[in-house]
């Protein structure tokens, strides 16, 4: 319920600041004042001056008179460094500050010595101060307080303060900029021979005018744009049209990518700026800047489909289109997390091909690469969805079963000796070892100490077989012998 109805206090917050036109004193009272309303119960608003090293404070609201007679006592006692106090700490690390349930005596610690005496004589129970920032440079900072009430600032009060420092500090910069120096033949020169098309439009959609440059990209004429209005020629329904109207309705202005519609139907993609201001009259009006930026739309999106594809191949092997070592430890380092939340367990198979040098050295290269596509084949058949397979090194192969037992690790060993150790004829008959490592569910190793594991047992096993043992060892098939 509080969201909706500051909701609603920020939409017409934004009226009033449009409303105060280049009104600088103007605007700062009602900028103290309506954070004190909103979020209780007093306020100080402070600008940057001094090139940016200070920040002067420009307002003060309070509703108790003798407090905000005190507030202003401490306002008149000169700047803030940027950097020192609170206050400016917040400006220099564009950060919020919400201090709550504040004793009498850490508060008069935390404050310059010109604002103790105040400190003292109103305690403030809660502190909440934002910075001021637009167009990437800090233009202030918002404070509000609290001295009757012992209430603390919530989330929802700083978002609140947060979005009117953001409106603020548009209203103030523009408010605070020099005149230009062109006069009226060199703005109407602008709006004739620019090469960017531009309409002023009345924020609920019609438009009033429209430049050549419009007319042209648009295919129509400016009757027929004012006719058209916002709906003939933006797609309203389309997200991020729907998204660009909104955001200029919150903070009166916009940059977006939205889909525009030709006189002949055509639609292409503009790049289109749009910002609200008020005449002299005090009307409401908008300018809106676009111009067609489909090649480059398209371009863009090709290249990101590229560098989509280009990241795919760098973690593909080329010669059996498993995973490469890149490509497993991104896809396992995944698996294991899921695995950790979900309290699962997994296995982690390494595979070792005895024979592809003696195969490479008696029957050359290409038969070597035919025996790893075949063993890849075997693996690839017993990779799920969940799971994770992968060729790591010329001989080494790893596959990462989800959610898996001891047991279930070794079927899938079985099967794949059996489907590699059916080689058709002429082929070389294959063999590998194999070692396994599991991670209960609960267990923190990461994936280069469970890999690590895997190929020691892997090695034990090819050991053991070939020098200490004559039968098979547990787990090897039989594929596996010498």
């Amino acid at each position: 319920m509080k969201s909706r109805v500051r909701s609603g206090v920020l939409s017409s917050f934004w009226d009033d600041l449009v409303e105060c036109g280049g009104d600088l004193p103007r605007l700062l009272h009602l900028i103290a004042r309506r954070v004190a309303e909103v979020v209780g119960e007093g306020s100080v608003l402070t600008v940057v001056t001094g090139g940016g090293g200070t920040l002067d404070p420009v307002a003060a609201y309070h509703p108790d008179p003798d407090v905000l007679a005190a507030i202003r006592e401490v306002v008149a006692a000169g700047p803030h460094r940027v950097g020192e106090g609170i206050v400016g700490r917040v400006a220099a690390e564009r950060r919020s500050a919400v201090l709550n349930g504040l004793a009498p005596e850490v508060f008069a610690d935390l404050v310059r010595p010109q604002s103790r005496a105040f400190a003292e004589l109103h305690p403030i129970r809660a502190l909440l101060v934002v910075p001021m920032v637009t167009a990437g440079e800090v233009v202030g900072t918002l404070g509000a307080m609290r001295t009757e009430s012992d209430a603390p600032y919530d989330r929802e009060d700083v978002l609140a303060v947060e979005a009117m420092a953001e409106r603020a500090a548009l209203a103030i910069a523009d408010a605070r900029q020099e005149p230009s120096a062109l006069g009226a033949e060199e703005y109407e020169a602008i709006y004739r021979y620019g090469t960017d098309g531009m309409l002023f439009t009345v924020p609920d959609g019609r438009v009033l005018a429209a430049n050549p440059a419009a007319c042209e990209i648009l295919g129509l004429t400016e009757a027929e744009i004012c006719r058209r209005g916002r709906p003939g020629l933006l797609l309203g329904d389309d997200p991020a049209t729907v998204a660009a109207v909104a955001e200029r309705a919150r903070s009166g202005r916009v940059r977006a990518e939205v889909p525009m519609r030709r006189g002949n139907g055509d639609v292409f993609v503009a790049e289109m700026t749009s910002a609200v201001f008020a005449t002299a009259q005090g009307e409401l009006r908008a300018c809106v800047i676009f111009r067609d930026v489909s090649e480059q739309v398209a371009l863009r999106d090709r290249l990101e489909q590229q560098a989509r594809l280009l990241g795919l191949q760098s973690e593909r092997d080329a010669l059996t289109d498993l995973r490469n070592r890149r490509g497993f430890v991104a896809a396992a380092e995944e698996a294991l997390a899921i695995a950790a939340r979900e309290q699962k367990p997994v296995q982690l198979v390494f595979f070792d091909l005895d024979d592809l040098k003696r195969v490479n050295d008696r029957l050359g290269h290409r038969a070597g690469d035919d025996l790893i596509r075949r063993f890849a084949a075997a693996i690839g058949a017993e990779t799920r969805e969940a799971d994770v397979s992968a060729r790591i090194g010329g001989d080494e192969f790893v596959l990462l079963l989800f959610g898996a037992s001891r047991a279930d690790a070794e079927q899938v060993v079985d099967r794949v000796a059996r489907s590699f150790g059916a080689a058709a004829p002429g082929e070389p008959i294959g063999a590998f070892s194999v070692g396994s490592a599991e991670r209960s569910s609960g267990s923190t190793e990461t994936l280069d100490e469970l890999l690590e594991r895997a190929d020691r047992h892997m090695y034990e096993r090819k050991v053991r077989r070939r020098f200490g043992s004559t039968g098979r060892a547990r787990g090897v098939p039989r594929a596996s012998r010498s």
